[in-house]
């Protein structure tokens, strides 16, 4: 196979260039069943062992679920869940993610030993669902829906869960770390 100087291989199975957001190599397998990975050198490692994190995380980010293997789409799942309540709490969730990864949002959870936040993101969804809403329009919406505090129980929930999502998902990489980072 020939390489062009961006890192791109240009004739077979593999497409790589620079991540968007870390220094590590997008692996692309041009088989659409096949796997995204981030690469790594073995000196980035050295020099950094926190970019394995930050190559999963960038992963999890910038991929949609839709070009995840099944077994790479519960951390992808949880990382958002986190992602979004971190940022503003239960109510930002369903807001920005809706309930359609909900069930899978809810049995990745479970996968990743967040029985915790399971429960509580189960209840919070069951609230969600249990009457129609329409989507807020503006921040001054989205600021009044939050200030009537109908989330606030599940957020405070949230927060009160031991272990963290991001001690989970930390968990999960590493024992999984060949279905995210790679390390050359």
């Amino acid at each position: 196979m020939q390489s062009s100087e961006s890192g791109q291989r240009l004739a077979g199975a593999v497409v790589a260039s620079h991540g968007p957001t870390s220094g590590a190599w997008v692996v692309r397998y041009l088989d659409a069943h096949a796997m995204i990975l981030r690469s790594l050198t073995q000196q980035q490692v050295e020099a950094a062992p926190s970019e394995i994190w930050n190559a999963f995380v960038d992963l999890l980010a910038m991929e949609e679920l839709a070009s995840l293997t099944l077994e790479q789409r519960p951390a992808h799942h949880v990382f958002w869940y986190e992602s979004e309540v971190q940022n503003g709490g239960h109510l930002q969730y369903f807001e920005n993610r809706g309930t359609r990864h909900l069930a899978a949002t809810v049995a990745a959870l479970g996968l990743l030993g967040a029985t915790c936040q399971q429960q509580v993101l189960r209840e919070a969804g069951a609230m969600w669902l249990s009457r129609s809403r329409s989507l807020v329009g503006t921040a001054q919406e989205f600021c009044d829906t939050a200030l009537a505090g109908e989330f606030n129980a599940f957020d405070s929930r949230f927060h009160e869960c031991s272990p963290s999502l991001q001690q989970c998902l930390a968990a999960y990489l590493e024992q999984h770390q060949a279905l995210f980072v790679t390390v050359t």
